[in-house]
């Protein structure tokens, strides 16, 4: 069975991405770890949405194919290749998508946008909207490592019972 997966801001060929990331020493290793932990947890079968920033050269893109999953990018801010080129190693391309309920987009959408959704976005790398409907998926927020669904919708439950309090007693 097929899991669904969610990741924003893979920066690869990034040259200065280690100034920003300082746990890597160059955008080589940091592009070497992320694609370990991508294909250590994701499997062909999976599907990843890829919530923009992904690549920033044409050199970059081809490692893209080496992650496993069946991927789908909603384009970001630094993504500026030929939706061509994308289209190589994604099976869409878009600007923004629905999953259950979440609009999926790069960056935050404005809340008075959001009409009573939620939004799966990335582009505030480390920083979070404190506001139960948003959930940051950039790689400095999800360990470098696509999340699952069932895990995000956890970490949202215990989220949501932290920011409104228990909404039931357990018998």
């Amino acid at each position: 069975m097929s899991r669904v997966f969610f990741a924003a801001d893979l920066h690869y060929g990034h040259k200065n991405i280690h100034k920003y990331r300082p746990q890597f020493t160059s955008e080589l290793e940091h592009r070497d770890y992320v694609t370990h932990q991508w294909n250590k947890t994701v499997t062909k079968r999976d599907k990843v949405y890829v919530l923009g920033d992904v690549c920033f050269t044409m050199e970059a893109i081809e490692s893209i194919a080496e992650l496993n999953g069946n991927k789908v990018l909603v384009r970001g801010n630094h993504d500026n290749l030929n939706t061509s080129e994308y289209l190589k190693v994604f099976s869409q391309v878009e600007g923004v998508a629905r999953y259950k309920g979440f609009w999926l987009t790069h960056v935050p959408i404005h809340p008075l946008e959001l009409r009573g959704a939620n939004n799966i976005h990335g582009h505030v790398h480390g920083a979070t909207i404190p506001d139960i409907r948003y959930e940051n998926v950039s790689m400095e927020n999800i360990d470098y490592t696509p999340i699952e669904w069932s895990v995000l919708i956890e970490k949202r439950t215990a989220k949501a019972e932290l920011f409104y309090g228990r909404t039931q007693c357990k018998t």
